[in-house]
């Protein structure tokens, strides 16, 4: 099947909060990391304009077409040189939960400021995915004790990482891995299998975040998976709490 896919431009113009310049200026926030979703792009650049008193660091995220787009499902290749806080201009909060779920690994989290379009301001912190994060902790130590692992591979364009799953049968030689191949997941088939201890997602990494509650047996992302061992070490905000 042919698919076309056609971007969606916001039509309003994009309005940045009242309070936004004072709230970067008395927290000293002098370099910012600027992202937004694909609808907000063509007027990235009338952002830029009002924010000239910063300084802008934007990246190309893997897999975008733009710079400084951010999808929900880039959890682990931001690729941003160190920045005071990170500006998302957009509305909800799967997007901008990305850039809270990609500093994991460190061990202070920086703000997350999101401009919603209309001209509202809010931020995200780690309270809002504590929960969260404290199961994909008990899912990364339960992974270490489990024999039987459960690797859940997608045959989805840009989602498929067969291959390179593979690599945990290198890494962790003393576990047995069961691949379960499908188009979508069906998260109430997974009690079929009750031989399974713990499952590896392959597919889009916020399911091993956003979705911990639909799998009993826990259930980490394929990259966390191969350093495990220094996840549940370092000092970094996962571990807080």
């Amino acid at each position: 099947m042919k698919t076309l896919f056609l971007e969606a431009p916001y039509e309003k113009k994009i309005k940045l909060d009242s309070k936004l310049i004072d709230y970067l200026k008395n927290n000293k926030f002098q370099r910012l990391g600027l992202f937004a979703s694909i609808q907000f792009m063509d007027q990235l650049e009338q952002v830029k304009e009002l924010l000239k008193d910063f300084t802008l660091i934007t990246t190309k995220v893997p897999r975008t077409m733009h710079e400084s787009q951010l999808l929900g499902c880039n959890t682990y290749a931001l690729n941003v040189e160190e920045v005071d806080c990170y500006l998302y201009i957009g509305d909800g909060n799967f997007h901008p939960l990305a850039l809270v779920l990609g500093q994991k690994d460190n061990k202070e989290l920086k703000e997350v400021i999101c401009n919603d379009p209309r001209g509202e301001m809010k931020i995200l912190t780690v309270a809002g995915i504590k929960t969260s994060l404290k199961k994909y902790r008990g899912s990364l130590m339960k992974f270490f004790t489990s024999k039987n692992i459960g690797v859940i591979i997608t045959i989805k364009p840009g989602q498929e990482q067969f291959r390179p799953s593979l690599a945990l049968e290198n890494k962790y030689p003393d576990k047995k891995f069961y691949y379960f191949i499908d188009n979508n997941i069906s998260f109430n088939q997974l009690e079929n299998f009750p031989f399974i201890d713990t499952w590896v997602n392959t597919a889009c990494p916020r399911i091993g975040f956003d979705d911990q509650e639909m799998f009993r047996r826990g259930v980490i992302n394929l990259t966390d998976a191969m350093i495990a061992e220094k996840l549940l070490t370092q000092e970094s905000y996962l571990n807080q709490g």
